[in-house]
């Protein structure tokens, strides 16, 4: 039966192809013209809706696609940050360390540096420890310095590492004075004491400057050094700068803050005179 519609229906298309093939060429034209008339709209809708039902699917698949490639790239994005991040870190420490090598062949000493290993973050002890010890040549006492200032002094010395008391530690006193600045600098120093200050528990970079003379000129960004008095430190090493100052309850000496040079919490490298191997002045540029 159904063999029997298949041969009929190729029957009449043959049929019709050799009627069409015989009608005179006007004719042919105008029957094709009125097929075409009629089929181009429902082909243009049939292909119109495949379309839209391909584009439905391939939103419908791309919208996962979509989602796990924004967060690929979110996760990307991320890792350039953080290498971008650590990148910039390299540069601060690079340029940390060549400021801080060309300090230390600036200095009348031969010096050794150390790392930071732990700080109190909030500098309730005033104290660090650093990566060397009795066994690269440390005694206690020996003071610890940066290109910023004057750090502290060694307090205990272990096989491989050391504790350092900050200034403004009370175990960490300062014989200081204020630095002979310019051509109106007094004839005679302004002696006193780096000492911890009613403000260092709240800002460890706020110290005390105390017994200094009623006379001493005390203005705000002087410069203040060591004195070298006492032998705890050399001589000339920057401790920081006036805040402000007044007479003390006494009315027989001056005191002021001090604002430390260095800031504890950023401190990764300091530098430690070796005595027993001191430069000689010559060597000084």
């Amino acid at each position: 039966m159904l063999r029997n519609r298949s041969t009929t229906t190729i029957f009449v298309v043959l049929l019709t192809g050799c009627l069409l093939l015989a009608l005179p060429y006007g004719a042919n034209s105008r029957i094709k013209l009125a097929v075409a008339s009629f089929l181009l709209p429902v082909l243009a809708l049939s292909e119109a809706t495949l379309e839209q039902a391909e584009q439905l699917d391939y939103f419908g698949h791309s919208k996962q696609e979509l989602w796990q490639e924004n967060q690929q790239l979110r996760k990307e994005l991320e890792f350039f940050k953080i290498k971008r991040f650590e990148h910039q870190a390299l540069i601060r420490e690079n340029r940390s360390l060549r400021d801080s090598l060309q300090w230390e062949a600036e200095q009348p000493w031969q010096m050794i540096a150390a790392r930071v290993l732990v700080a109190d973050p909030f500098n309730w002890w005033r104290s660090l420890y650093i990566n060397l010890g009795s066994a690269d040549g440390l005694v206690e006492n020996t003071p610890v310095l940066s290109p910023q200032g004057l750090v502290g002094k060694v307090e205990r010395v272990e096989s491989g590492r050391s504790l350092v008391r900050l200034v403004g530690d009370p175990h960490c006193r300062v014989a200081a004075m204020l630095a002979e600045e310019g051509p109106t600098a007094p004839s005679r120093p302004a002696l006193g004491t780096i000492m911890e200050g009613q403000q260092s528990a709240f800002n460890p970079r706020m110290v005390a400057f105390m017994h200094l003379p009623v006379d001493a000129q005390l203005q705000p960004g002087s410069l203040v050094v060591t004195s070298g008095m006492g032998g705890g430190f050399p001589r000339g090493i920057p401790v920081g700068r006036i805040v402000d100052s007044r007479p003390s309850e006494s009315e027989l000496f001056m005191e002021a803050r001090v604002q430390l040079g260095i800031d504890p919490n950023q401190l990764d490298l300091v530098w430690l005179p070796l005595k027993q191997a001191g430069k000689e002045s010559s060597d000084r540029p």
